[in-house]
């Protein structure tokens, strides 16, 4: 077996020789990444945007900038806050007071090269109208005013704090729709900045039904004695009933009708109101009837009192049903609805003695020729058996969100 004699010095000075050869190797290939200059000032190369608005972020590049506290940027002499720094890229957000001028950056005490930038001026549209002015969630909304951009995207309305969707716009309107979660207040558009504002009142809309609930609640009041039928199957329209009391027959009777526990807050607006009823008879013949409201906040059962129909206060606003030709015995379709009754309900509902709950009556008195219809077909007859909505109330109403 050989025996292997290291010399130690002649190994060490091999190491040697090759770590120095290895330093000055490394010496030729330079990295400028790696070099720091302590004694050069920062260099800008570059900034975006090179406009912006007073309040946004502008990005600075260069070189030989020092950690975040260590800098300082200008806007041509204006101090600017600095969100993130490294040694490459600075984060500054455009200060109050900027003008048109240069950029320059401060680190560890030297001032850079500046680099010119421009204060841009904000776009702040105005709003001159809203159109319309109240509605639903889902309303389309014609906004008009000044200063919107052409693309719908890129103006931002609001209705009261929230974000609607703008469908088309032009430079002076545009088109958008009420938001879900919408409430009543101001409609604003924003680009730069955020215009007036202008009030939109948001609505949501209900609907009430009520039928006639017990024999008091409808009755037939005679045109010759004021005798009160109130146990009748039917209810005779425009009809010359030859029924007599103490030997007097009817003639041509005015009806009432009373719908109860309205569940419809005071003074709201009324959109819709009318009144469903349903055939019982056939007929013809013109007939022609006059509808007014018990202009009462809550009005009472029907009794055997004569005349306790044509005693009650009536509305002064009415409506004339010229009622057409019923077909089909059980037919409750357009022909047996009668008019709109918006105008009449919505007196009611004003009053200062109506509260939500509260009963109304509708009181149809015979008009035109049928006044003095002698024939005992020459009307209508409807249903009017309590509980089988052979009469139906239908009211809609909204209120403000």
């Amino acid at each position: 077996m050989k025996k292997i004699i290291t010399n130690t010095r002649k190994v060490l000075k091999f190491m040697s020789v090759l770590a120095f050869v290895g330093f000055i190797g490394s010496c030729d290939k330079t990295d400028e990444t790696t070099i720091w200059d302590d004694s050069a000032a920062a260099t800008l190369t570059s900034i975006s945007p090179s406009s912006a608005l007073i309040g946004k972020e502008v990005t600075i590049a260069g070189k030989y900038f020092s950690s975040k506290a260590d800098n300082a940027v200008s806007f041509n002499g204006i101090n600017a806050e600095i969100t993130s720094a490294n040694i490459s890229e600075i984060i500054a957000i455009m200060p109050e007071g900027s003008t048109d001028g240069n950029i320059t950056v401060t680190s560890d005490g030297l001032v850079s090269n500046g680099l010119p930038y421009t204060v841009m001026q904000p776009i702040i549209p105005t709003i001159s109208t809203l159109d319309p002015i109240t509605g639903k969630i889902g309303q389309t909304v014609i906004i008009t005013g000044t200063d919107f951009s052409t693309t719908p995207m890129e103006n931002e309305v609001r209705f009261n704090g929230v974000q609607a969707t703008v469908t088309e716009s032009t430079a002076t309107t545009i088109t958008t729709t009420v938001p879900a979660g919408a409430s009543t207040g101001n409609v604003t558009v924003t680009r730069d900045e955020e215009s007036n504002g202008v009030l939109f009142t948001v609505t949501v809309s209900y609907t009430v039904t009520a039928t006639i609930a017990t024999d008091e609640d409808d009755g037939e009041e005679g045109a010759l004695n004021g005798a009160m039928a109130l146990e009748s199957s039917d209810l005779e329209l425009g009809e010359y009933d030859t029924w007599t009391q103490d030997g007097i027959e009817q003639g041509v009777q005015t009806v009432g009708v009373r719908f109860i526990d309205l569940d419809i807050p005071a003074g709201v607006n009324i959109l819709s109101a009318s009144i469903q009823f349903e055939c019982d008879n056939t007929g013809a013949d013109p007939a022609e009837m006059t509808i007014y409201g018990e202009d009462n906040g809550n009005a009472l059962v029907f009794t055997n009192v004569p005349y306790n129909i044509t005693s009650r206060s009536r509305t002064t606003e009415n409506t004339v049903w010229d009622i057409p030709e019923w077909v089909n015995k059980g037919d409750a379709g357009p022909a047996q609805q009668t008019p709109s009754l918006v105008n009449i309900v919505q007196t009611i509902v004003n009053r200062g003695d109506w509260v939500s709950g509260n009963s109304m009556v509708f009181i149809l008195k015979p008009s035109g020729t049928t006044v003095d219809e002698t024939s005992s077909s020459g009307g209508r007859e409807a249903e009017a058996d309590p509980g089988d909505d052979a009469a139906v109330l239908t009211i809609v109403y909204d209120m403000d969100l």
